[in-house]
This record gives C-alpha cells, structure tokens and sequence, in this order.
C-alpha cells in the first residue's frame, strides 16, 4: 500500500466519517505485507477516528503501537502524550511528553502539552518550567507564554504571571487563555474596570462559553454594578442551564455598600425570594449534571449578608437546604459519614481547611489552633487552598504532620482527597468567606465537622456539626442563631500572637488637616448606615476631629459610602468634604503605624472589629465599642474588658458618641487610656487556655 493510497482514508476522515475511516484502516492493517511506514501512517491516521469517536482508549492502544515502530520520534511520543490525557490516564501522559521533550528539547509544543499535563497532577512549579521551556524553544508561541503566565498566577507570582500575559497578548491580542488569566489577575489586583472588560472580551470571542460571563459579572457586582451583573449572569445561564454558580449569583447577589437601611432591607426581601426560586428550579437543572461537575457548582458563598448585621439563621438553612437537595440528587454519597477510626492508642485526627492559611485576619487568628495543639495527643492534617505558601503557610507547614497543598481545587478534587485521610474531625476555621470552602463543607467527609468564627454566622448546614465561638462573645440567646451545636471556648478563642510595632516613621496621614484623627479601618461593606449617623455626630460635637477611613476595592464603592457619610454629615450641619478622608488600603506594618498615629477608633456595631481591635490595642489605641446584638458586634467590646477599659464600651448611641468625643477633645483622656491599655493588654495576647479547650473539644467529638 502507497501513500496514494492511504490519501483516500485521511479524506474520509476529514469528511467527517470518522467510522468508515476506522474500518477502512483497519481492513488496510490487516493486509500480510506492510512496510514499516505504511503501518505507521495507517496506525496514526486510525488513531485520529478513535479520538474523534471517543474512543480515547483504543487511540492510546495505536499510538503505543507507533511509538514501538518509531522509537525516535518525539512527535510521535508527543501525540501518545495527547490520547491518554483524553483517556484519563495522566501518569502515562507524563511519561510520554517527558519522551518528547527529552528526544527533541526545542519542541515547543511538547513542551506546552508536558506543562499542561503536570498542571493537571498539581505539580505547578513543573508546569511553570515547562511552560517556560516551550516559550523559550519558539518566543512568537502565544499560547506558550499564555500558559506560563497562567501557571506564574497560580502560584503567586504575580509579576511573573504579568509579564508572561502581557506578552502572549502582544503577540497574539485575541489569546484567551491569556484574555482570561490577565482578567483574573486584574481582579486580584482590584483592577476590576479592567478585569470586567477583559472578561467581556472572552464572553464575546466564544458564544459557547459560559464561564467568562459568569466571571464578568462576579467582577462587575464587587463595584456594585449589580444591574450589569445580573445581565452577564443571565448570559451565563442560558450558554449553559447546568451552571448552577450563575443561577446562585443571578438569584443571590448583594450590594456591597448599600445605600440605605430600605436598601438593605429590600435586598434582604430579593435575597429570600431568590431563595425560593432557587429552591424550585435547581433540582431541573442539576438533575442531567455528571456527579462531580454537581458538586463543583456548589461553589457559593453568602459572603455579604452577615454585614447587614441581621438575624441570618433562617436564610442561611434555606440556602443550605439548596445546595444539599443538589447533593441527595446527583451525589449522594457525599451525605453519608464516613465510618470512625478504630485505631487502639492512635492519636486524633483532625484536618484544618481553609483558603486563608496567610499572612490575614483569618490566619492570624488560627494559626496557634494548628500549631499548638500537642502532638502527642493530636495528628493534624492542613489543607491549604490557596496557589502560594508565604511565611504563615510555610509555619503551618514545618509543624503538620501532613500538609495538603491543593490551590484552586474544586469539591470533586478536595472530597475524596479529604476522606481519604480518614479524619476523625475537620475543621473549618471561617467557612462562608471561600466559595469553594462552602462547597467543601456541604459534604460529610469526616464523622465530626466544625465551623469556627472566622466568619461569625451559622452556615446553615447539615454537615456541619459543632460551631466554635467565644463565650464572652456571645449574648445570651446565642444558641438561637446556628443551627449548628454552639460550644464556646474561653478568652478570645484563640493564642494570638501580639503584633510587633514597627519603627517609627514619618507621619502616615501627613497632608490631612490639623485634629485628632479618629480611625474607622474597617472594610465598607462592615460599615452600616447606623455607623455613619454616630460618626456624624462624633464629627460634629468635636468640630477640630477627622474622620479616617480606608478607600474601597473600586472608586464607586468607596463614591457610595461617602454620599451615604455627606447625607449623615449634613443633617448634624458637618462638611464631611472637609472632615472626612478616605486613604489608600497599605501593608499590616504600615497599618500598624497608621494606629500610632491616631487618637482612637471608632468601632463598627454590625460588625465589630476583630483583628482591627487587637491591633489597635496593640498599639495602645483607645477603641469606642458599642455591642450589636450578635457575636460577630460584641469582639470589640469584650476585648476592652479583658483589657481593663471597659469605660471605653457604650451603653447606647448617646454614650458611643461622649466617649469618642472626650477622646478626640482631650489628650490627656487619651494618653490615660492608652496607659491603662498597656498596663492590661497582655491578657488578650498568648494566652494558651482557649487551644486547651479546643484540644478537649475535639478529643471528645473524636470519642463520640
């Protein structure tokens, strides 16, 4: 058989008749008399059919076959690498671009592929040398750097992944791996203006994909574009009905600043109904989805309302009732307890699982839960979610006895990598502030599961058992308000770690006007139009004060809060152009110093400060508390007594106001506040009797 006559076959192929080219090749194989090439052109050319039949396995099986005949032939070796990629077997992919790339070392595109296969098995810092290998066998290779920059934002190199992008993009301005990485960066970088457009971008360039308008509107509610952000939500469902992260954005989504109290509450009332209509139409939609892709479109989280300070139990067990129908319907599985350990003499095994295992609030906080528990008593298991391992990462590294880095893994990766540790009790230190934590913690993984507060308000879900808090923290009714098991630990909760201050420096509000400058750090969306009308008054009652509070993510939001702080302002006859400031968010150490340079902080009373608090009395900053009605209003509050100011904690709107106002008049009031903080502050810092009690705690769940 000639060459002419294998023509007629890769026609029948390109005609789309990928069976009648199968059995014409495998007719022609069957012939006595074969030379070496012939064989090889007939194996490759029935290897294409089976692919384009999906018939991945049998590729394989042909391609293997090539490689025997044509040892040498890195393409050869490379195009095996592609068929078992699409059957699934990664490890025998591995190998096969290994073989490419080590008989040709400038092919560029074996590279590519070798990168995208150790991308798959998790093996980043491979992939990104691989990447860079194909990028630098052939520089006018788009996709090559499009990848490598893909790869470089993944594990936090963020000037790595810029640089890459920037130039996939130069080289070809349409490449959307790279349209969507850089878009996703933009993001991470707050540059939401641009991450939206490049998201547009991407939506438009592929009709089919519903992904990039699901990921334009989450970027265009975080500037409270919500309008915008429906319409690519509703783009995103109808390219794809079994998007259910789309049905739970378009149904689900809150304002981030919003304009009033009618505001909120008419949020609250659309936040309900979306409930319910989710509630009737996700079973439709889920019913046809594969088991894993159900589980993957669990990725939400109710992040926002907890800030509108209300009751949210309700509304969080119906949006759990939700997620856990999709559950009962497309994996099952998943609800069941796996059977406890029954190990004589071993120790607990408990799992820490979070995306916030840095250098944040939520890190701070839990660090010493990880790394304190004793280990003769416990084996600790962390999971860590995010792409890069900074210092806190790497401290809770050096003391797990195994350390699970899984970055952007979705529910169908973590549970069964989870379970398979067999764990006798998972923790999730602040579930709601992580969609795919969220996910996660809807499924039964371990025979005791617990929330923590990280993120202060019930989950809602049946899977979780037990919610750590603080009892000093919680009001009376507390048990009201989680449908979880409270148990409540004593102190803050947690050993925290007193934050060193920083040398001093230059005045870090040089520039505002002459006053005691009273500090308000908390995010936007914490501050509830309550706030502004007891920081108007405090402004007004001490006419030479100055109101300093942080710039949001996107200049509308930061637009929104301070319209809604000049409508305030006006009614108590306050110029708030000339008394309130807005500065640029800024380092932990330079924030530190920011406090320095303060006469108080004016605490929030929908969502106290935590971390803000501890900081500030850290640097011996008087705060004004007023306790809210739930935990997450009252940490402030109860670290002033712990403290020994308890004088600095109001008793309503009235008292809120005398007291910061005495201290932005008075520094002597200041300086004899400060004095008494220093005197009692150690007692919120290293105080180990709340991991012992943790350390009890979970030995008794395991026991249970």
């Amino acid at each position: 058989m000639t060459a002419a006559a294998i023509a007629p076959i890769e026609a029948q192929l390109a005609a789309g008749d990928a069976t009648g080219a199968r059995a014409a090749a495998t007719a022609a194989l069957a012939a006595p008399t074969l030379d070496t090439a012939t064989r090889i052109a007939l194996l490759r050319v029935r290897a294409r059919a089976h692919e384009r039949l999906r018939d991945f396995r049998a590729a394989v099986i042909d391609l293997e076959g090539v490689q025997a005949l044509a040892p040498a032939d890195a393409r050869v070796a490379n195009d095996l690498g592609i068929a078992c990629v699409d059957a699934g077997a990664l490890e025998p992919a591995l190998t096969a671009f290994r073989r490419a790339t080590t008989l040709d070392p400038s092919f560029a595109r074996g590279w590519n592929n070798y990168g995208n296969a150790l991308r798959s098995v998790g093996r980043l810092g491979d992939a990104v040398d691989a990447f860079a290998h194909a990028a630098a066998a052939d520089t006018a290779y788009a996709l090559a750097w499009a990848n490598l920059g893909a790869a470089r934002r993944e594990t936090g190199d963020v000037d790595g992944a810029q640089t890459a992008l920037l130039r996939a993009l130069n080289l070809d301005p349409a490449q959307r791996v790279a349209v969507l990485a850089l878009a996703g960066l933009r993001r991470e970088q707050a540059k939401l203006d641009e991450a939206a457009a490049l998201y547009a971008q991407a939506a438009a360039q592929d009709p089919r994909d519903a992904n990039a308008p699901l990921l334009q509107g989450g970027t265009l509610a975080e500037r409270d574009d919500l309008a915008g952000a429906r319409a690519a939500f509703e783009v995103a469902q109808t390219r794809d009905a079994g998007l259910l992260r789309a049905a739970f954005a378009r149904a689900l989504t809150l304002p981030t600043v919003p304009e009033s109290q009618a505001a909120i509450d008419a949020a609250r009332r659309g936040y309900a109904d979306g409930l319910a209509q989710l509630a009737d139409e996700l079973p439709g939609r889920a019913r046809v989805l594969p088991p894993d892709r159900a589980l993957d479109e669990l990725r939400w989280s109710n992040f926002l309302l907890a800030y509108q300070g209300e009751d949210d139990r309700a509304l969080q067990a119906a949006h759990a009732r939700n997620v856990d129908a999709v559950v009962a319907l497309r994996a099952p599985q998943w609800r069941t307890a796996p059977g406890r350990r029954v190990v004589a003499g071993s120790r607990v095994r408990v799992g820490f699982l979070s995306a916030f295992f840095r250098e944040s609030t939520a890190g701070r906080y839990f660090e010493r839960w990880i790394t304190d528990l004793p280990r003769e008593r416990f084996e600790v298991y962390v999971y860590h979610l995010q792409p890069a391992r900074d210092a806190l990462a790497t401290r809770l590294a050096a003391r797990a006895d195994a350390f699970r880095h899984c970055p952007r893994w979705r529910p169908s990766q973590l549970a069964p990598r989870v379970r398979a540790d067999s764990l006798d009790v998972l923790v999730f230190p602040e579930l709601g502030m992580d969609a795919t934590t969220f996910g996660v913690a809807a499924l039964r993984l371990a025979p005791h599961q617990c929330a923590a507060w990280g993120h202060p308000v019930t989950s809602g879900l049946p899977a979780i058992d037990t919610f750590f808090s603080c009892a000093a923290m919680e009001p009376g009714d507390a048990g009201a308000h989680y449908t979880e098991k409270l148990h409540l630990l004593p102190g803050i909760g947690t050993r925290y770690v007193m934050p060193g201050m920083p040398a001093p420096s230059a005045d870090p509000l040089a520039g505002l006007p002459a006053g005691a400058r009273l500090l308000c750090p908390q995010a936007l969306y914490k501050i509830h139009p309550d706030d502004d009308r007891r920081f108007a008054r405090v402004l007004a009652a001490a006419p030479a004060a100055q109101l300093v509070l942080f710039e949001g993510r996107h200049p509308a939001l930061t637009a929104k809060l301070a319209a809604r702080l000049a409508t305030a302002c006006r009614d108590v006859g306050v110029d708030a152009a000339a008394r309130v400031h807005f500065v640029p968010q800024r380092a932990h150490d330079d924030y530190l110093a920011l406090n320095a340079a303060c006469a108080a902080l004016l605490d929030t009373s929908r969502w106290s400060g935590g971390n803000t608090a501890l900081d500030a009395l850290a640097c011996a900053l008087p705060v004004v508390a007023l306790p809210g009605r739930f935990m997450r209003g009252r940490q402030s509050a109860v670290m002033l007594g712990m403290a020994g100011v308890p004088e600095l904690v109001a008793r309503d709107d009235d008292d809120y106001v005398r007291i910061a106002v005495e201290l932005a008049k008075h520094r002597d009031a200041r300086e004899t506040m400060a004095a008494r903080i220093r005197a009692g502050r150690a007692r919120l810092f290293d105080d180990a009797t709340p991991v012992a009690a943790l350390a009890e705690a979970l030995a008794g769940f395991a026991s249970v």
